[in-house]
């Protein structure tokens, strides 16, 4: 049993993307990145979580505002690394429905690509009860070698989200490493997630589905949660971030598999209810 859980104080690491998101069509910047929208949907919780944040910014105006939003929502920056150049930024574009869109080029790195988690790392690693990250992180590869080491059942959970790139096979290599595996869903995966959550005991894996809300299995059993529904979907940016940071507070607190999808279903609605990730 981690430190966190024996007091009742959960501590959840985001990992690693923190950046700005550009909107050029409207001239506005929110910042943002999964890690950054994820640990403030953490920090604002009711329930008792102490937040980290790790991950590279520059010496730029959006790694400032970055830092200075993790303070904010009091959440550890201990392990944000401030280096020379510029933080990245993505340039987001949005239909008439709101739903988000990239071009070829709006990403760009800058410091960004160079963090890792070193083995000297995981000590620090294994303080915490989960640690969140995305299939396409600089630390994707490092924490699926983490995850491998782990005993089985001991803390952190491993959670990562796999987004909506396909083929979905594609990701069975990882799953031994992974403790909550999401993706943006379609109904044609549903088959292979009930089929792998019974070939692999234990992992927690959602499927989010926009509007039609979301689905997961364990132990080749089925839950199911309705989208809170919203007067106007205005941007959903930092959609799947607010309903997995929602999700593992809530399900680090009750076990309770329904509850986090009911909790990160609110969640995701307020985020969609305005601009940018993190309002």
């Amino acid at each position: 049993m981690s430190l966190g859980m024996s007091l009742g104080m959960r501590k959840i690491l985001a990992l690693s993307c923190c950046c700005a998101d550009v909107f050029p069509e409207q001239s506005i910047v929110y910042i943002g990145g999964n890690a950054l929208n994820l640990a403030v949907i953490c920090a604002k919780s009711k329930e008792a979580v102490s937040v980290y944040v790790a991950g590279n910014v520059g010496t730029d105006s959006y790694g400032s505002e970055i830092k200075a939003i993790a303070d904010k929502y009091n959440i550890n920056r201990d392990k944000l690394i401030e280096l020379p150049g510029e933080t990245a930024y993505n340039l987001v574009y949005l239909t008439e429905s709101g739903d988000r869109y990239f071009k070829e080029g709006s990403w760009s790195d800058g410091v960004y690509n160079s963090y890792r988690i070193h083995e000297e790392d995981e000590t620090f690693l294994s303080g915490f009860d989960a640690v969140a990250s995305t299939y396409n992180d600089s630390v994707f590869a490092d924490l699926i070698r983490f995850g491998k080491a782990k005993q089985g059942g001991q803390p952190p959970l491993i959670s990562m989200d796999f987004m909506e790139h396909t083929p979905i096979e594609k990701w069975r290599e990882y799953l031994p490493s992974i403790d909550l595996f999401f993706i943006s869903g379609k109904p044609e995966y549903f088959p292979l997630l009930q089929q792998w959550s019974r070939e692999f005991p234990g992992i927690i894996f959602t499927a989010t589905l926009g509007a039609q809300g979301s689905i997961a299995f364990q132990n080749g059993s089925k839950y199911q949660c309705e989208a809170v529904k919203v007067s106007e979907v205005i941007d959903t940016t930092g959609c799947g971030d607010a309903f997995q940071g929602a999700f593992i507070v809530d399900y680090l607190h009750h076990r309770d598999i329904s509850s986090a999808m009911k909790a990160g279903s609110k969640s995701a609605a307020i985020t969609l209810s305005h601009m940018g990730a993190i309002q």
